[in-house]
């Protein structure tokens, strides 16, 4: 039995051969594996164990082409967060010709899909004071759904200004998601996408002190691209019952090289109404005329061009019968037209009117709603529908029927009560800082 080990030893061993096989098994550099065929074994010899190396992973860097298409179809928000990412990502969100080109694609998609508004509310600190207004102003998102009865309204920009800031305010003026706010001691321009306010710097030039707050208007002058605000003052210390009230305009440039008020070559035609948001359309801004002591006064309203800051006068509707007042038309911007829109007591219907001229209007009766209470129209919803706007509620039309659509309304009790007005705007995002 040891001489039988010792020779299969000595076979194993032979010329050193065995001793090398076991360093590199126990090295790791080599394995041996036998399979027995018949009396023979057989050894099979396996190379190094390699190591396995991965493929290097390539990258891929999209034409500025794609990115601009990609991040003008993004909300403020994601871009305002896309800015700290490069400085290439930073450059091309800060681009006048994207802000503009985002803009643009932002009111396309309002326009395709009226969904979202947005809802400014007026607090009143005391029920008996109609002037003492709340300094915490609020912007909510009101996101329409099929069903409004289920529609909700969420905060989206929020600011509480100091008590003392001011007292009254006036309606706000609002073009391309910039909202505008008239005190009675400054002018405020917001911006609810980004979360920006500026506070327009103070003026002295009007001369009277007034129990309201100045004609103001916002809109877009398209020959330079700059956002300007337009208010007009009184150049007399008083008011003379028996006069006719002498008034200037001055204008802000947002963005400007000045950063200051400036005056107009020349005055307005007419006394402008007081305590007014001006309605901006294809950028003119359009004011009511105070028809005190005017002996002829113009059936139409003041027209101010941002681009050349000149004033006319845009005719409103005359061939109505009973005759109305034009202060009991409302002035506003609908579906790409300059929108007239008034309760006719003796019909006891509501009459819309548009026209896309401003010098010379062909004004056109577009609808004729059958409700019984003040409503104008806010944005076409399409099938024949259209969205209606009275006092603190919104309602779905159908034209085709002339009567407002069942489970199509929705009350703004949430965010209003007794004590509060409500402004709806239908605004697309502003990526302006």
């Amino acid at each position: 039995m040891s001489e039988r080990r010792r020779r299969g030893h000595c076979i194993s061993a032979a010329d050193g051969e065995g001793v090398k096989r076991c360093t590199e098994v126990a090295s790791g550099n080599l394995f041996d594996v036998y399979q027995r065929k018949g009396n023979l074994k057989v050894y099979q010899r396996k190379g190094k164990k390699k190591k396995r190396v991965l493929p290097q992973q390539q990258t891929f860097e999209l034409p500025d082409e794609i990115v601009w298409e990609i991040m003008i179809r993004l909300p403020v928000e994601s871009l305002a967060r896309f800015k700290t990412v490069s400085k290439a990502w930073l450059a091309i969100i800060s681009d006048p010709s994207f802000v503009r080109a985002h803009l643009q694609c932002s009111k396309q998609k309002q326009h395709r899909n009226p969904s979202h508004f947005l809802i400014n509310p007026k607090f009143l600190l005391e029920i008996s004071n109609a002037d003492a207004f709340s300094t915490n102003i609020q912007f909510y998102q009101w996101c329409l759904q099929e069903n409004m009865m289920r529609s909700t309204a969420t905060l989206l920009y929020g600011r509480h200004f100091p008590t003392s800031e001011f007292g009254r305010v006036s309606d706000m003026a609002h073009c391309d998601g910039l909202m505008l706010l008239p005190t009675d001691t400054k002018v405020y321009v917001f911006n609810p996408a980004t979360k920006d306010t500026i506070a327009l710097p103070e003026s002295q030039r009007n001369m009277m002190w007034h129990h309201r707050c100045l004609p103001v208007g916002l809109g877009l002058d398209t020959s330079t691209g700059k956002y300007k605000v337009a208010r007009s003052f009184y150049r007399s210390r008083c008011s003379d019952p028996v006069e006719i009230v002498a008034m200037g305009m001055e204008v802000f440039t947002i963005n400007g090289k000045h950063g200051s008020w400036r005056e107009t070559l020349v005055d307005p035609p007419y006394p402008i109404l007081s305590s007014q948001a001006a309605t901006h359309y294809k950028g003119c801004l359009f004011y009511s005329i105070d028809k005190n002591n005017l002996q002829r006064p113009p059936h139409g309203l003041v027209r101010f061009s941002l681009a050349d800051e000149t004033f006319g006068v845009t005719p409103l509707i005359t061939n109505i019968y009973p005759e109305v007042d034009h202060d009991d038309f409302f002035i506003s911007e609908f579906d790409g037209e300059l929108c007239c829109t008034y309760l006719c007591s003796h019909l006891q219907r509501v009459l819309v009117f548009t026209t896309r001229g401003v010098d010379h209007p062909k004004w056109s009766l577009r609808y004729l709603i059958n409700v019984q209470s003040h409503f104008y129209p806010l944005v076409p919803l399409g099938s024949g529908r259209i969205l209606l706007r009275g006092g603190n509620c919104l309602l779905g039309y159908n034209l085709e029927a002339s009567e407002i659509e069942v489970g199509e309304r929705f009350d703004m009790d949430e965010i209003s009560s007794s004590t509060t007005s409500i402004q709806v705007r239908h605004a697309a995002d502003r990526l302006l800082n």
